[in-house]
């Protein structure tokens, strides 16, 4: 009876005040209950329509519960994005040359720091809040940064180079931020000016442009100078050596025809003398040439068998030389890669002097080895000969230097000089040690293909 009583006397008519519109906070501040008991109530005592409408309001409870954390998660994520942004403030402050802005969705600036903005021109501090059409002029948003916005927005990033406005060039790389769901809240584009760069590799370029002038002026002044040089040579063969020829021949004319007016003995050694003469002056006009020529001479590289070109020079050399005995010794050569014309002429001088300054040994040793190591190869030609005193080595390698007189030694003073200039147009080196009257050694490298 008493719960009848309560029923009717309390809750009825707080659950008709509910009905009427009342709101339940109020309600149940005044009739001091809780929120759970007043529905409770209204679940029990207010028949099936008043529990279905519970039930709608349960969930409306829950939506609005769920949006409440989804507001936290948001919140959260916003935090988030404000260290990052403290973090992109720091950085871009202490990285000169450099810009960071973060976008939202409405393109307005989150974000607008660095140095590179104040360069181009941009007063930073104004920035953020504002769109980016209202910062920079129409025909920029409209003919480039719209569409870079739209592709970022639409989850690309995009790493590109290009010239502002103002005249700068940067390297600018747009990203897209997301939230803890995934979804893009706002885009960041970070600029590093590469102006000094661009300006340097077009300073480099216009260095490379001129440089490359000066090598086609000097190409052609080259051109011109081996022109005028073989034109020279010619001139030198045909103009020096004609004369020379009348002489011999003159020479010979008086031995043949005026030699019973003459002192026959002295008359014939002075003709003698004078075609002696005659032909080492024709002979140092020829290795003069050689000498030219081969300076001139373009490189043709192949793969060259040294042992084989060393031993056929040397039976060519040896062969001549029937009254003298030679003990030759040539070691396993390396292959080379060279020029073979210009290579075998070294070889032909080297071993051609080892015969040569040792005509007046019993017996003639002449050796020929060689060394490989890792990015060259060293070839040697040892004799016995009459050597010579280190002392005048700085002179060895001259052209028309000498260290024996013509009477003891025939030559030129020009075979070393040219062994010298084609060795170093391979890339390699030449050297020698010698010591009087007991031999020579000449060594030379060539650098291992590859």
């Amino acid at each position: 009876m008493a719960n009848e009583e309560f029923l009717n006397d309390r809750i009825r008519p707080i659950l008709k005040l509910l009905e009427d519109g009342t709101d339940a906070h109020d309600l149940c501040r005044k009739y001091d209950i809780s929120l759970d008991t007043l529905y409770k109530w209204k679940a029990r005592y207010g028949g099936t329509e008043n529990l279905l409408s519970r039930l709608q309001e349960l969930e409306e409870e829950n939506y609005t519960l769920k949006s409440m954390l989804s507001d936290v998660r948001i919140q959260r994520d916003a935090n988030n994005t404000g260290d990052i942004d403290r973090i992109y403030r720091i950085l871009a402050a202490n990285i000169p040359g450099t810009a960071i802005t973060i976008l939202d969705r409405e393109e307005r600036y989150l974000l607008a720091e660095g140095d590179f903005l104040t360069t181009m021109g941009y007063t930073k501090e104004t920035m953020p809040g504002k769109k980016i059409s209202e910062i920079i002029t129409p025909e920029n948003y409209d003919g480039y940064y719209k569409d870079v916005i739209q592709q970022a927005f639409a989850g690309e990033t995009i790493l590109t180079e290009r010239q502002t406005i103002s005249g700068y060039f940067s390297l600018m790389k747009v990203v897209p931020l997301r939230d803890g769901r995934g979804d893009i809240f706002a885009i960041m584009f970070v600029l590093i000016d590469v102006t000094g760069i661009k300006m340097a590799q077009n300073q480099l370029r216009k260095i490379n442009e001129k440089l490359e002038f000066i090598v086609q002026e000097r190409t052609k002044q080259l051109k011109e100078a081996n022109r005028q040089l073989e034109a020279f040579s010619y001139s030198v063969s045909h103009d020096l050596k004609a004369p020379l020829r009348r002489v011999a021949g003159f020479s010979r004319m008086l031995q043949q025809n005026h030699i019973a007016a003459l002192d026959d003995n002295e008359a014939k050694r002075l003709a003698d003398r004078i075609e002696s003469n005659v032909s080492s002056m024709e002979k140092l006009i020829d290795d003069l040439l050689a000498f030219s020529k081969f300076q001139r001479q373009e490189l043709s590289k192949s793969s060259i068998i040294m042992e084989k070109m060393v031993r056929g020079i040397l039976h060519e050399l040896t062969s001549q030389e029937t009254s003298r005995t030679f003990e030759l010794v040539v070691s396993p050569l390396e292959p080379a890669y060279g020029d073979v014309s210009l290579i075998r002429q070294v070889w032909i001088n080297l071993l051609s002097n080892a015969v040569k300054y040792s005509r007046k040994k019993d017996i003639t040793k002449i050796t020929v080895s060689c060394k490989k190591e890792e990015k060259r190869i060293t070839y040697s030609v040892t004799d016995n000969g009459a050597g010579f005193d280190m002392a005048y080595s700085d002179k060895i390698f001259g052209v028309f230097q000498r260290l024996h007189s013509a009477s003891e030694f025939e030559g030129t003073g020009v075979g070393l000089a040219l062994a010298k200039n084609i060795i170093e147009r391979h890339g390699g080196t030449i050297g020698f040690e010698s010591e009087v009257d007991k031999g020579t050694t000449f060594y030379f490298t060539l650098p291992v293909k590859g």
